[in-house]
């Protein structure tokens, strides 16, 4: 039997969890409950959907089968990055030139949304919008970065490309001839931004339900019932906002995509000698390798590294040598680091790594499939799923309704991914010693 990201034991990092303020007050369903939208998943897509739908005086009941931030909110990276996976000439090919550009346009602007709304609501969430810089670690990375920076300057945005010492001086190392800083974007703690939402829409009237996994959704009358271990919720309309982590609840919703683990570790505490010239400027690095490459510093002073691992199954160490060995190449001042934190969390992979909605039946909406890239664009998508149950109309949004698509011999389907990824490696492998 294949493992299953709710079987996951391991809650969000306690490095992210100590920065938090407590969650809103709940406790598990019991008896029955009415409410006007229910919203399936207290991640960043249904806690967006949530408090935008309780500003306007929406009734609204969300249900977490463990706690608010469980699953891959409150174990992200934490950039708040202005991009899909793809650029935005594959965007154009692949959507059109009007709703492609309307998709580019309105990603742009998320991170905007996303430092917005923790300023009007005054969340605590380790809140840096000094930029984000990607690094060229190849000539063909260097090609797309020039390539997605002249785009984006022809647009006046404030994006631009760096020489080597610019480049040098903005990441504390000369491992990188030159890389793109886009000052549109930034980091946070992601855990406490899923607090803060989600206590935001509770002073806006939003009930909570932790502890309260959904075991049946079906139409009853002219309602939606949803059934709980010890109570039921009928709703108007549903949000299924459970990404990777949900249980089948709807047929073919989770043989959509594949569920993919990215690990992290977490250093301890570096002293303020050796923190003063990393990223100097507080923005987090990532380069242009295909797998993961994330490295940022967090408030006390730890280094944080995204790393690649086990993708499937239970889970497992990660990849600690590999990751070892970029950053001594990156930062050769630190030595051997102590590792204080590990953890995974699993990202829903759509087969073209676009984001999906679904109107599913008549008022049901599901919204997921960000491939890492969920802060802001899982909190555009929670906001678009309550424009849509307003009526919003079509043309004021930026997410298309997609056809629900089953992946063909699905259980088959991490077979394919595992090759892929084992491509990935050996490429970006091959890449890191011809640079040397």
């Amino acid at each position: 039997m294949s493992h299953h990201p709710s079987q996951d034991q391991a809650g969000p990092p306690r490095i992210y969890t100590a920065r938090a303020v407590l969650p809103p007050a709940g406790a598990a369903l019991a008896g029955d409950a009415r409410a006007d939208v229910a919203v399936i998943g207290a991640g960043f897509t249904g806690l967006a959907a949530a408090l935008h739908l309780a500003q306007t005086g929406t009734g609204v009941a969300v249900l977490e089968a463990r706690t608010i931030g469980w699953g891959a909110s409150g174990r992200a990276f934490g950039q708040v990055v202005p991009y899909l996976q793809h650029d935005h000439s594959r965007i154009l090919a692949y959507y059109g030139p009007e709703r492609g550009q309307r998709i580019i346009d309105a990603v742009a602007a998320g991170p905007s949304l996303v430092f917005d709304l923790i300023n009007q609501h005054s969340i605590t969430a380790d809140a840096v919008r000094t930029g984000l810089l990607f690094a060229a670690h190849t000539k063909a990375g260097r090609a797309g970065l020039e390539a997605r920076t002249s785009y984006w300057q022809s647009r006046n945005a404030p994006v631009a490309m760096l020489d080597r010492p610019a480049t040098a001086a903005a990441i504390g190392s000369g491992m990188y001839a030159t890389a793109s800083l886009d000052q549109r974007g930034g980091h946070l703690n992601p855990y406490a931004y899923a607090i803060g939402l989600a206590r935001a829409a509770a002073r806006h009237g939003a009930r909570f339900y932790p502890h309260t996994p959904v075991r049946g959704l079906r139409r009853d009358g002219n309602a939606w019932l949803i059934t709980t271990p010890a109570g039921r919720l009928r709703a108007d309309a549903v949000v299924i906002a459970t990404n990777a982590y949900g249980a089948d609840l709807w047929p073919g919703l989770q043989r959509s995509f594949v569920a993919m683990r990215g690990h992290a570790l977490v250093s301890t505490p570096l002293s303020n000698n050796l923190r003063r010239d990393i990223l100097p400027g507080g923005q987090p690095l990532t380069d242009t390798r295909r797998l993961f490459s994330g490295v940022r510093l967090l408030p006390g002073g730890e280094l944080h590294v995204s790393l690649d691992g086990p993708a499937f199954g239970a889970e497992r160490t990660p990849f600690i040598a590999t990751a070892e060995a970029r950053i001594a190449q990156l930062y050769p001042q630190l030595g051997k680091l102590n590792w204080q934190e590990i953890w995974s969390g699993w990202i829903a992979i759509t087969p073209d790594h676009l984001p999906r909605v679904h109107e599913l039946a008549p008022g049901v909406f599901a919204g997921l499939g960000y491939s890492g890239r969920g802060i802001a664009a899982a909190t555009m998508m929670g906001r678009e799923i309550a424009l849509r149950l307003h009526g919003t109309a079509e043309a004021d949004l930026a997410f298309p309704l997609s056809p629900l698509r089953r992946i063909p011999l699905h259980g088959l389907a991490r077979l394919p991914a595992a090759a892929l990824l084992r491509w990935y490696r050996w490429r970006d492998a091959r890449d890191l010693s011809r640079s040397r």
